[in-house]
């Protein structure tokens, strides 16, 4: 049976927003004729003939950029959801306010646009002479034109029915639909990091937006908060003046680089989570790129807290990790092992001092040594950047 509870919380939380916006295309159905073809004309199941621009589609251009505002006004403060857009409560009526403003610029253009039809048609028609007379059967009255421009946008609350049929999918979704979305926003930070070694404060205008569309739909998934987190503590170490450059441009580039990728955020928001909440680390999923929360894997014997007994450092290692684990080199069933490292300095195993390594994807994160009598090496993964966060690995 479907949790009608858990899709409720999130639906009685949400205004549906749906735009509904009409564009002319400026053309139609091309004919034989048109091309001069003679009796020689290929059948209708060999070509298709497309169609013809009866209208400079220049034009036209201002409706689908007033469109692209509409769309852009919507996903700051929501997700794409059922055909429209999930927008939080406390944010349905400043949006639509906004939308009243852009409907309003919308229908501007339709008068504009509509009273300089007429000229418009002639001077496309002079600039293509040779074609007259195909686009002049095919020219349609500026009243007909007009009633296939429109701009419009609903406001609807939605509540799952008894049998809400894939509701629930759609609910579940949302999260990763979120991330996605931040991935297109971040990739406008790509040329304020490549090649530099300051970053402009525009470009944080771009963190400032997506922080604010993540902040509101936080609601929708346990795992955008901890991503909220991280652009938090790096804003809150930007200096309010002058250049940023340094260590904080570092810093600023790597969480450019786990805002572009969906998979990568959902690994580092479901791990901040596990680590914050106490639920242990969670299982890294290699081949979907998903964190598994719910320990499924782990054995008793791995995932219980260790007793606290007289045991030697020795004893306490094989109570975490098994006792065969150093003799035989298999990695204990809880561990979530680490992306492997391209280059790292090694840490120092008398003192247990912190080293520096580089992953793969360029991520930096510190690892602990400890070492026993035994030889065995633990190194725990601490983010400096972003994301990679995920645990602990033992190594022979």
């Amino acid at each position: 049976m479907q949790d009608i509870h858990r899709i409720q919380r999130i639906t009685d939380q949400i205004t549906l927003v749906v735009l509904g916006v009409n564009i002319w295309s400026g053309r139609k159905k091309l004919r034989p004729e048109d091309l001069k073809l003679g009796t020689e004309i290929p059948p209708e199941e060999l070509v298709s003939l497309g169609s013809k621009r009866i209208c400079n589609p220049e034009a036209l251009n201002a409706f689908g950029r007033i469109k692209k505002t509409g769309e852009r006004a919507c996903l700051r403060v929501g997700t794409r959801f059922l055909g429209g857009y999930a927008v939080p409560n406390c944010h349905a009526e400043s949006l639509a306010a906004m939308l009243a403003v852009i409907k309003a610029e919308f229908d501007a253009e339709i008068i504009t646009f509509l009273s300089e039809y007429d000229q418009a048609l002639e001077d496309w028609i002079s600039s293509l002479p040779a074609w007259e007379e195909p686009i002049r059967r095919a020219i349609e009255p500026a009243n007909v034109v007009g009633g296939r421009l429109r701009f419009g946008f609903q406001l609807v609350r939605i509540a799952p029915a008894d049998t809400p049929g894939t509701l629930e999918q759609e609910v579940t979704g949302l999260g990763d639909g979120i991330f996605a979305e931040v991935e297109q926003m971040a990739r406008e930070l790509d040329q304020s990091f490549e090649g530099k070694d300051k970053l402009h404060r525009r470009a944080l205008g771009t963190f400032r937006r997506i922080r604010e569309k993540l902040a509101c739909l936080s609601f929708i998934d346990h795992r955008i908060a901890p991503v909220v987190d991280t652009i938090d503590d790096w804003f809150a170490r930007v200096p309010m003046t002058g250049p940023i450059e340094g260590p904080i441009f570092n810093e600023g580039m790597g969480l450019a680089l786990l805002l572009g990728n969906a998979k990568r955020m959902a690994r580092h928001g479901a791990g901040q989570r596990a680590m914050q909440t106490g639920e242990g680390v969670p299982d890294h999923d290699a081949e979907t790129g998903l964190v598994a929360l719910d320990g499924a894997g782990v054995d008793a014997e791995t995932s219980a807290a260790p007793q606290a007994t007289e045991r030697s450092f020795d004893e306490e290692l094989d109570a975490i990790f098994g006792a065969e684990s150093a003799t035989s080199g298999a990695l204990p069933p809880a561990r979530i092992a680490l992306p492997p490292a391209s280059w790292v300095e090694p840490a120092d195993e008398e003192t247990g001092e912190e080293a520096l390594a580089v992953d793969d994807d360029g991520f930096f994160f510190s690892t602990l040594a400890i070492s026993g009598s035994r030889g065995q090496l633990i190194q725990h993964a601490l983010p400096i950047l972003a994301g990679n966060n995920e645990g602990v690995r033992v190594c022979g």
